[in-house]
C-alpha cells in the first residue's frame, strides 16, 4: 500500500492519558501503520505530557517527528506548521484524545487504491466519554461525493480526526492557517471548489472523546461570523445559492442562539444516531 503520514497537533490541556491512548492507537494498534508521525506541540506543555511524547519518540524514531511550537497558535496554524513537515503526498489528520479503529488506514488505503480522483476519505465516529461505546452515539456522515457536497451546504459532512487525504488538494486550497473558527469547515469547502473530490466509508474509523463542554463551545457567536463567510464563498463560486446561503446563514445563527439544554437535545435526538 501507499506510503503515508500522520498529522497530530496538542497543546499543555491535554492529559497525558489520553494522549498515550491516541498515539498508542495510531502506532501500535492499526493493522497498516504510518511511514511518518508528525505530532506538533503547540506552546509549552506539562513535564507529564512532554514525558509521554518522549517515550513514543524512543520507541519509533524512525517515523515520530516532533514539532514544538514555543507559543500556542491554535491549532489551525499549529496544523499549519505540521503540514510543513509531511513527507507523503497522503496523510491522515488524528485528534491528540481520540482512538483510532485498528483497520482505520488500511481501510482508507484501499479507497485510494481503487480510486484515484478520490481526494478525501474520511467516515463515522462514535462518541464516547469515558470508555469507547459507552455512549453509543453516532456521527453517521453521507458517503459519495454528492452527497457529502449537497450537505456541505447546510452542516459538515466530513469528520475531521477520520480523515486521510491528498497533501496536493490541501495545497491548491490554500492549506492551513486561516483565520477562522471553523477552521475544518471552511478548508474542506475551499477544497470543494479547488475540485477535491470526497468519499465517506460506511463505517466507524475514530472514537471521538467528547467533554470539555462541547455543547457550551457551540455557543460562539464567532461560529456565525465566520459561517457567513464561507456560505458568502459558496456563492461567489456557485456551489450554493443565494437563497441557499440564507437559509444556510440563519439556521446556524438560530442553532447559535438556542439555549444549551436545548442543543444537548438536539444532538442526543436529531443531529445524533445510536449504535445498535
Amino acid at each position: 500500500m501507499a506510503e503515508f503520514s500522520v498529522l497530530m497537533t496538542t497543546y499543555r490541556g491535554e492529559k497525558p492519558e489520553f494522549l498515550d491512548a491516541s498515539l498508542k492507537s495510531v502506532l501500535i494498534n492499526q493493522t497498516c501503520k504510518p511511514n511518518q508521525f508528525v505530532l506538533v506541540v503547540d506552546g509549552p506543555i506539562p513535564n507529564t505530557l512532554d514525558a509521554v511524547i518522549k517515550d513514543y519518540k524512543a520507541q519509533f524514531p524512525d517515523v515520530v517527528e516532533v514539532v514544538y511550537c514555543p507559543v500556542n497558535q491554535g491549532q489551525s496554524k499549529a496544523s499549519l506548521e505540521g503540514f510543513k513537515y509531511l513527507k507523503y503526498e497522503l496523510f491522515a489528520r488524528m485528534d491528540s484524545d481520540d482512538l483510532c479503529v485498528e483497520e482505520r488506514f488500511e481501510k482508507q488505503l484501499e479507497v485510494f487504491e481503487k480510486n484515484s480522483e478520490v481526494s478525501v476519505v474520511g467516515g463515522w465516529i462514535s462518541e464516547f466519554d469515558k470508555t469507547p461505546d459507552d455512549l453509543g452515539s453516532l456521527r453517521i456522515v453521507p458517503q459519495t461525493h454528492a452527497e457529502i457536497t449537497k450537505m456541505f451546504r447546510k452542516r459538515t459532512p466530513i469528520n475531521n480526526m477520520t480523515v486521510m487525504m491528498k497533501k496536493s488538494a490541501v495545497e491548491k486550497a490554500g492549506g492551513y492557517g486561516r483565520e477562522t473558527v471553523n477552521e475544518d469547515y471552511s478548508l474542506y469547502v475551499h477544497m470543494w471548489v479547488n475540485g477535491a473530490v470526497f468519499y465517506n466509508i460506511q463505517e466507524i474509523l475514530c472514537y471521538a472523546r467528547i467533554g470539555n463542554d462541547m455543547v457550551g463551545r457551540r455557543h460562539d457567536f464567532r461560529i456565525y461570523k465566520d459561517w457567513k463567510k464561507d456560505q458568502k464563498y459558496l456563492v461567489k463560486n456557485h456551489k450554493q445559492t443565494r437563497f441557499g446561503a440564507f437559509i444556510s446563514n440563519l439556521r446556524c445563527f438560530v442553532f447559535i442562539i438556542t439555549p444549551k439544554w436545548v442543543k444537548k437535545i438536539l444532538y442526543k435526538k436529531v443531529l445524533r444516531k445510536k449504535s445498535k
